[in-house]
């Protein structure tokens, strides 16, 4: 063992020949990748000594990224898939040589692939301000071509927004069994545009709960095909005020439909409520129509118990969707259940708005449980088919509100 100190010799910086700007990569791949009328047989490689100058935007941190950062520069966002993780974060200003750098894209995201840190990547200085792209609305993200986005891979910060109701005080993800999660961001008093927030079962934000309220949060634009995919750089960049929690929800998330309490009732056949995932969303799903045939079924999906005594003004809301031909789904309110027929605990039927068919979800809007102020109440959905016909119907996002 050496006891006196020798101070390790610095990397030579990566030789420096031209620089590319961001949206210049991103021109490279649609001349590459999407203009041509026939289809490239290998990927794309730069040639020579290009340099790309930009600033670490999302790093590795809080463990939702693994191998891979974010930069922008003046003229765009890009993702950078690493060889090895760890050495950059945000603020970095670094200097990358892009030669033999292969540009290709994971689900219409476009990166540089297979970046040596210790070869390629230059640290030109340290902690300089990120400042996110603020007042970016939905209907801004598609950009045109090859269905890139127009923000994409860019710190943006979205404002007046909140997580769908059914995802309001679960876990970001899963931090037992390190598992990837998906929960929905959503704009604040409905409107259009919704957008999945993907998070990792290994980030250190994973077992915290999904906040209630609405605000802002500072996200990674991306996109995974035509859905729209936001990655969380740490739970410090969601600012979003106190309050606002259901009293019960439901999101489906878990894969479960008798998890929090639920409960699947059969009065008649043996037809059940099972979850599905379709584009990325989990939800509650019943069909009759089973081994090639319809099945006679009445069928009930029964919320756990909740108190409405001190409910001011209380509601109900949820998405449906359905499709195909059959009994319409029906919506209660159970008063003093406990078991059995739910027919028996019957306290007044509901008038949500219900998919019109085709898939389409459709919310349900603010239904009013004024009517129903008092102790131990259930939302159930009642469910029917028949041997000749039966619908198709989803439900997601259930959550009832105090006020």
């Amino acid at each position: 063992m050496q006891k006196k100190f020798e101070t390790p010799t610095r990397a030579d910086a990566p030789v420096v020949s031209s620089y590319i700007t961001i949206d210049s990569i991103y021109q490279k791949f649609k001349t590459y990748y999407v203009t041509p009328t026939v289809t490239p047989t290998q990927l794309f490689r730069f040639n020579g000594d290009v340099t790309l100058e930009c600033t670490v935007t999302a790093d590795e941190v809080s463990g939702n990224l693994y191998k891979t950062v974010y930069v922008q520069d003046a003229t765009g966002g890009l993702k950078i898939n690493l060889l090895n993780s760890g050495g950059l974060y945000v603020g970095d200003k670094i200097r990358i040589n892009l030669n033999n750098v292969v540009l290709n894209d994971y689900g219409d995201v476009v990166q540089l692939d297979s970046i040596n840190l210790l070869k390629s990547v230059y640290k030109l200085s340290s902690g300089n301000v990120v400042t996110p792209k603020n007042n970016v609305q939905r209907n801004q993200y598609t950009w045109g071509f090859g269905g890139i986005y127009k923000y994409q891979s860019q710190l943006v910060l979205l404002d007046s927004v909140e997580f769908s109701a059914g995802d309001k005080m679960e876990t970001y993800a899963d931090a037992v069994n390190k598992v990837t999660k998906e929960i929905t961001l959503v704009n604040k008093n409905g409107g259009t545009g919704t957008a999945v927030v993907r998070n990792s079962g290994y980030s250190n934000f994973a077992s915290s709960l999904v906040p209630c309220g609405s605000g802002s949060v500072v996200v990674i634009m991306g996109q995974f095909g035509t859905t729209s995919q936001l990655t969380l750089r740490s739970i410090s960049d969601v600012k979003l005020s106190s309050g606002g929690c259901p009293l019960i929800s439901k999101s489906f998330n878990d894969n479960s439909i008798t998890s929090k309490g639920w409960l699947n009732y059969n009065v008649s056949g043996s037809v059940n409520w099972t979850v599905d995932t379709y584009n990325s969303q989990t939800y509650g799903y019943i069909s009759n129509f089973i081994s090639s045939a319809n099945q006679a079924c009445e069928t009930w999906l029964i919320s756990p118990p909740f108190d409405l005594t001190s409910a001011p003004a209380p509601y109900l809301t949820f998405q449906s969707a359905f499709n195909y031909t059959g009994p319409t789904l029906e919506v209660y309110v159970l008063s003093n259940y406990n078991s059995g027929n739910p027919n028996a605990a019957i306290a007044g039927i509901l008038t949500p708005a219900l998919s019109g068919g085709s898939w389409n979800w459709v919310p349900s809007g603010n239904v009013s449980l004024t009517s129903y102020i008092g102790p131990n109440k259930r939302i159930a959905f009642k469910y029917s088919g028949t041997s000749s016909n039966g619908s198709t119907w989803e439900v997601d996002d259930i959550a009832v509100f105090a006020q």
